[in-house]
């Protein structure tokens, strides 16, 4: 099942999709703004428009038509006012429609445009996490937004998008067979087996007794996946599982020792967890 519902036809299907690609807006630095507005033609509703601050402090708008009232000039007649500039993906096939009609846009995400990025969205589409019911595919937008933020290379975000697909055993075989169809680079690859090399021997299952027992890579670009895991992981434990896990303690200590490990100060570690619930407004802290 695909992760986005392009043909949904209720409001509450509508605000959930573009929330939810809001999520992969925010490798860009655009942040969705709570809540949203219905839209609607003589009293019948036929879309949903949610707003985002974007990386130049500017509002833009996303737009999404009902199925049922696609065709009907909607989206031509809203656009005419000029109410603000839309911010779109890739994949939205709205480009061409927005520079007819003269309305300021910017695209967000060229990444999704991957192959790896599409490999692993393809792999997880419409998951959720069993726990927190919480996208899959939400660890790979927010850890990309992470790396992002922190200058890591190119081929560091791609292998990053590939990791869920080698770190496992018991995936390991499928994945290696179809390498060639993951990705195009050599140096991809080599990064998403050196972050399971180094991943897989500390685990949460093997609670280091300091954060100096935890080995840690010679190449940097492997060092810059670990923290987006580390501090993406750490969040969703913090918000869904640290009241409720039966092993929270455990946890608890683990992602401590694993940032102490990366030199993620405490302060820093809560500048990236506000920032990835409030966006690129909160000011960095002064250790930064």
């Amino acid at each position: 099942m695909a992760r986005f519902d392009p043909d949904a036809d209720t409001l509450d299907e509508a605000f959930g999709y573009l929330h939810g690609r809001a999520i992969q807006g925010l490798y860009d630095g655009f942040k969705v703004l709570p809540g949203g507005d219905t839209l609607a033609h003589d009293g019948t509703p036929w879309g949903a428009r949610v707003w985002s601050l974007g990386p130049d402090q500017a509002r833009y708008q996303s737009v999404y038509v009902l199925a049922s009232q696609r065709g009907r000039g909607h989206l031509k007649r809203h656009l005419a006012r000029a109410e603000a500039p839309v911010v779109t993906g890739p994949d939205c096939a709205l480009e061409a429609l927005l520079t007819r009609a003269g309305v300021p846009f910017t695209v967000a995400g060229r990444h999704l445009e991957w192959l790896e990025y599409k490999a692993i969205a393809a792999h997880y589409g419409a998951r959720t996490a069993r726990r927190s019911g919480v996208a899959l595919m939400n660890h790979i937008d927010e850890g990309l937004a992470i790396m992002n933020q922190i200058h890591a290379s190119t081929d560091a975000q791609r292998a990053f998008c590939l990791h869920p697909l080698i770190q496992g055993d018991a995936a390991l075989p499928t994945a290696f067979a179809q390498l060639g169809a993951l990705t195009e680079r050599l140096s991809v690859a080599a990064l998403a087996f050196e972050y399971r090399n180094i991943a897989n021997a500390c685990l949460a299952r093997h609670a280091p007794a300091s954060p100096e027992a935890i080995g840690l890579s010679p190449l940097d670009d492997v060092n810059a996946m670990l923290v987006a895991d580390k501090v993406q992981n750490a969040k969703d434990f913090i918000l869904y599982h640290r009241a409720t896990h039966p092993g929270s303690a455990s946890l608890e200590r683990y992602f401590k020792r694993w940032h102490a490990r990366l030199g993620l100060s405490p302060s820093r570690f809560a500048w990236y967890f506000d920032w990835l619930q409030t966006g690129p407004t909160v000011p960095l802290p002064a250790d930064w």
